[in-house]
């Protein structure tokens, strides 16, 4: 069952309803988390929020001006407009998940912080023309429709202009496809995230390319980027790989291949009889039992 309206979502849940709810919408976090009928848990870890970029197409076909509109990221901003809870975030500049084998805080000029100046800097110096970059919000989806009204403020404020487009997740899971010119119905940047399962590792994450069109979504073309994961692969010593690891995080900062929002720790609902959860990489509901 798919339920869109965060209220309806927690009436559910409390009257009995429902007895799971795979994520709980961060505005009723703290008025079920006082509901003695009702655990929170985090079953799968934390979660990566990026801004992809479209590198296909202007403005982010050019490096600097996808490096301007990574300065403009403010994660805690971001984080608070929407995971809300500081308990259920924090701040991480590093593509893979802060604390694990190959995060580095070596990122070069990205900090998670505004630089706005510097970005507007870059911006003159690339040539910006002043046209709209079109970014799409999911208006539909509770656990993401809160970051692109405040990511398209912070852009404005590094000297984009930005057509921020409402759609719902079907369409914007449909358009992200295109890769062709905003006016023949393409884009530039949308916000999703991700689970540590897929961002722990540079070979295993589909964003991490620079193969161009043949690549995930943004195609971004960096040969380097490409010969770096070539080089991971063809090593299985560790310090060496810790090495390439950051290299490559370095070049996705330098093509701007997608920008670090920060981490969020989902959280999943049960009414106090159900059971069995079992933590994992990703949702799953086997072995769940009700007393």
């Amino acid at each position: 069952m798919i339920l869109r309206d965060a209220q309806t979502v927690a009436n559910a849940i409390e009257k009995g309803e429902v007895d799971v709810v795979e994520m709980v919408p961060n505005e009723q976090y703290s008025v079920l988390k006082k509901n003695p009928d009702i655990q929170l848990l985090n079953q799968t870890g934390k979660q990566s929020a990026m801004l992809h970029l479209n590198h296909a197409i202007p403005p982010f076909n050019n490096p600097k001006i996808a490096q301007a509109a990574l300065m403009a990221i403010n994660q805690a901003a971001l984080q608070r407009a929407q995971i809300v809870h500081k308990e259920l975030w924090n701040t991480c500049t590093s593509i893979y998940p802060c604390g694990s084998l190959y995060a580095s805080d070596k990122t070069d000029y990205f900090t998670g912080k505004p630089q706005f100046k510097r970005a507007q800097e870059l911006l003159k110096e690339a040539g910006y023309d002043g046209t709209p970059v079109v970014l799409m919000l999911p208006a539909d989806m509770p656990s993401l429709n809160k970051y692109p009204p405040v990511m398209a403020e912070l852009l404005r404020r590094a000297g984009f202009k930005v057509d921020l487009q409402s759609m719902d997740w079907a369409t914007l899971v449909t358009r992200r496809t295109k890769s062709s010119p905003v006016s023949e119905g393409g884009w530039n940047g949308f916000i999703t995230f991700w689970n540590q399962a897929d961002t722990f590792n540079p070979l295993f994450f589909a964003p991490l390319t620079g193969s161009g069109l043949k690549g995930w979504f943004g195609w971004t073309d960096d040969p380097k980027l490409e010969a770096l994961k070539d080089e991971f692969v063809g090593t299985s010593d560790l310090t060496k790989r810790k090495e390439l690891a950051e290299g490559i995080q370095l070049r996705v900062m330098d093509s701007g291949v997608y920008g670090m929002l920060g981490e969020a720790k989902p959280i999943i609902a049960l009414r106090k009889n159900i059971s069995g959860l079992v933590e994992a990489p990703i949702s799953v509901f086997w072995g769940l039992k009700k007393d």
